[in-house]
């Protein structure tokens, strides 16, 4: 079921036109930023390190905030309307017929999770490699006030590790985008318009944007704080994403189950 359900997924229009998109902000940005003759001379800043320079790590730039914005698109584009054309066509009921609910359950909310980590990863993957080669893997310094603010829990680890810094947040922005994903599948459930259930993850995306913007801090929105070099970084942040993205997942299991 699972085997099925991923080839359904990655074989998609949909993970094709995700990860074209997302490789063509990072490319963007690359051409603008990164392999600019000269740039890393420009200002008074130290600019010869690949953690300021990488898509996670400018914040200064257009493309960095469009990326984090688009997550919530790019994840549903694989997988957000699959339950939904399943429940449509019917699909999904000769596995109930056969007894095979529970596992055609699991392998969705599984194939739906991975397709939308992969098309978040991988174009940030692609950018910390692309910008690797040019510049070298030294150590942010601390006096440029470039990094995750002083409050943030990974400050420490940002300056101290921050290979394992990017390698942390590329995980942590590939399960929220992936969680993300999931909301779609719950969407099917609400919605009878195929764009309904595709807009849910960035409805609630731009909901928690617009509450940042009316209280003037950077604590509610993902698009902020999943951002290796923007800051402040609290743990609550992500832990209560985490927690709702898990309790999603099992109200669509079990809503799914009983219906």
């Amino acid at each position: 079921m699972m085997k099925n359900e991923m080839k359904r997924l990655f074989f998609s229009k949909g993970m094709l036109v995700a990860i074209l998109l997302g490789m063509g902000v990072v490319l963007w940005h690359q051409v603008m930023y990164v392999w600019k003759p000269g740039f890393e001379k420009e200002g008074d800043l130290c600019m010869e390190t690949v953690y300021y320079n990488w898509i996670g790590g400018d914040c200064s730039c257009l493309q960095t905030f469009l990326f984090y914005f688009m997550i919530p698109i790019l994840a549903v584009l694989p997988t957000g309307c699959s339950y939904f054309d399943d429940i449509q066509s019917g699909y999904v009921y000769q596995y109930k017929f056969r007894g095979a609910q529970d596992e055609y359950l699991k392998g969705k909310v599984c194939a739906t999770f991975l397709t939308g980590m992969i098309v978040t990863a991988l174009p940030l993957i692609s950018s910390f490699l692309m910008t690797a080669m040019k510049f070298p893997l030294l150590y942010p310094e601390p006096i440029k006030g470039l990094g995750p603010g002083l409050y943030s829990f990974d400050n420490a680890l940002y300056y101290g590790h921050p290979l394992i810094h990017v390698i942390l947040f590329i995980c942590i922005a590939a399960i929220f985008s992936g969680g993300m994903a999931v909301f779609a599948l719950t969407a099917a459930f609400i919605f009878n318009h195929k764009f309904s259930v595709m807009i849910t993850p960035f409805v609630i995306f731009y909901f928690l944007f617009s509450m940042d913007q009316i209280l003037g801090n950077h604590d509610y929105s993902p698009n902020y704080f999943l951002i290796p070099g923007f800051g402040p970084h609290l743990w609550w942040e992500f832990a209560v994403g985490l927690a709702v993205f898990a309790l999603n997942i099992i109200l669509f299991y079990h809503i799914g189950k009983k219906r």
